[in-house]
């Protein structure tokens, strides 16, 4: 089981918003790169440039290979260009000024951070370049875009330019979503997926039109794509959403994966972290909530379930521009070309469900203040949720009132561009207590990081807002 950052997805994708390849300039120009280091394709970096290896494959030293060591230069405060020696040869120190991407992913960064990620993936993973080859391969050519707002699509077929209808009728076998090994970056198509097994669920997504989209090509918004997998029976389809491979944290369950810049009428694609003991847990869990809610399974259990036939396991990858909705996962690919499908093999009959439920303590908390009690002239209460717990080892949630939830937050913006809203199925198995059966009215979330949620006014007589915070070791 893969325990490191991916080369392709998580490191050499931020490697090119960092020096010019959304411009295709400077490394970016894949026909005369300066300096013969080409960021236009990940092999190149393995193949050397006009000084040499970029990344030394026969050392697990994180200093001993040049790009970590001049990208290591600026981070301790070395000017743009400054000699870094590395085995007798200088490099310059990179990147010159202070571009958004180093910004962002280096110097602003909680930890892990860009240099911290690349140097675990040369430590720990053998300097395996997961580059998927064959996926790349199935890119279809670039097109002249139509239209000038940005039109985002997930490639349902080979050519697929984003036209709907047009999608053929097994569009769940045609799709351009693959299984990738991440040891190799070659595609995999195993016949039963084990519990020990973990592979890369990638996909071809498209731009129709006329405008470059992303935030590192034509600044915000941001195109996001998301994947989840889901088994189907007879009926329900319950599922897991994957992990992004844009994390820099291999244990972030962050599932959104930035597309840092797609070009008009072009094509990239996307990768997500698939852990089968993980997928099939959630499913089990996800599933063993319905049951407790109602859900007939025809007197098998959820583990039975899943395994019976006709039931089959399916991904479904979605892109949106970010502040828009992802499409519903109950549509086809005709219906909206922002959402694509691919049935994967069933999982390995001996695969039972290993993962205790989640340890989570709630506690019960009042937000604001009786009128009564609010001194003159004073101002509203601020709730403030802070996350100083170690992100490997904690997750924090809140639950709201729905009464709450209508009548502060939803007047106050859209409340889901800061928390991630969790389904029951996310902490139902935990050690709720009393409150479980309270969920269903109440608006739940995850909290990604210490953030000022919103202002309470105060409240009057048997309407003080009551809420449930929670922290669950992982």
């Amino acid at each position: 089981m893969s325990s490191d950052p991916s080369f392709y997805f998580t490191l050499f994708k931020k490697f090119q918003v960092l020096n010019h390849a959304p411009s295709s300039s400077v490394h970016g120009n894949a026909g005369a790169p300066t300096g013969g280091f080409n960021l236009t394709d990940s092999n190149t970096i393995f193949a050397g440039s006009n000084r040499g290896n970029p990344i030394n494959l026969g050392s697990s030293v994180p200093s001993d290979s040049p790009l970590r060591a001049i990208l290591n230069s600026r981070a301790s405060g070395n000017a743009g260009f400054t000699p870094v020696t590395v085995a007798d040869v200088d490099w310059p120190t990179m990147p010159p000024g202070s571009p958004l991407a180093w910004t962002e992913f280096q110097v602003n960064a909680p930890a892990p951070k860009l240099l911290d990620s690349f140097a675990n993936w040369i430590q720990g993973n053998h300097r395996v370049n997961d580059t998927p080859n064959g996926v790349i391969a199935t890119k279809p050519s670039s097109f002249a875009g139509q239209g000038q707002a940005v039109q985002l699509f997930v490639c349902s077929m080979t050519g697929d330019q984003g036209v709907r209808p047009g999608v053929p009728p097994n569009f769940w076998a045609t799709s351009l979503i693959f299984l990738v090994d991440p040891a190799t970056g070659s595609q995999v198509n195993p016949s039963t997926l084990t519990g020990g097994s973990e592979w890369f669920v990638t996909a071809v997504i498209g731009n129709r039109s006329q405008t470059n989209a992303g935030r590192f090509i034509n600044h915000p918004p941001a195109v996001e794509a998301a994947a989840s997998v889901m088994v189907w029976n007879t009926f329900d389809s319950p599922g897991v959403q994957l992990p992004s491979l844009s994390n820099l944290d291999v244990n972030d369950k962050n599932g959104i994966y930035e597309q840092y810049f797609l070009r008009a009428g072009d094509y990239d694609v996307v990768g997500f972290r698939m852990n089968v003991q993980t997928v099939y847990n959630g499913i089990i869990a996800a599933l063993k909530d319905a049951v407790t809610n109602g859900l007939n399974l025809g007197g098998l259990t959820p583990d039975q379930w899943v395994h019976a036939q006709p039931s089959h396991l399916c991904a479904k990858i979605v892109v949106r521009e970010q502040g828009t909705s992802f499409p519903n996962l109950g549509l086809t690919p005709d219906q909206d070309a922002r959402l694509a499908q691919k049935n994967l093999a069933p999982f390995d009959i001996n695969l039972t469900a290993t993962d205790p439920a989640p340890n989570i303590n709630w506690k019960n908390f009042i937000v604001g203040q009786p009128i009564f009690l609010k001194l003159k002239d004073a101002g509203a209460n601020e709730l403030t949720l802070t996350k100083q717990l170690r992100q490997e080892g904690f997750e924090l949630y809140i639950a709201i009132p729905k009464a709450t939830f209508d009548g502060v937050f939803r007047k106050g913006g859209d409340i889901s561009k800061v928390l991630r809203k969790c389904r029951t199925t996310s902490y139902a198995n935990g050690t709720c207590g009393s409150v479980r059966s309270r969920f269903r009215k109440q608006w739940s979330c995850e909290v990604p990081r210490s953030i000022p949620l919103s202002e309470f006014p105060p409240w009057t007589q048997g309407n003080i807002s009551g809420c449930h915070s929670a922290s669950s070791t992982t």
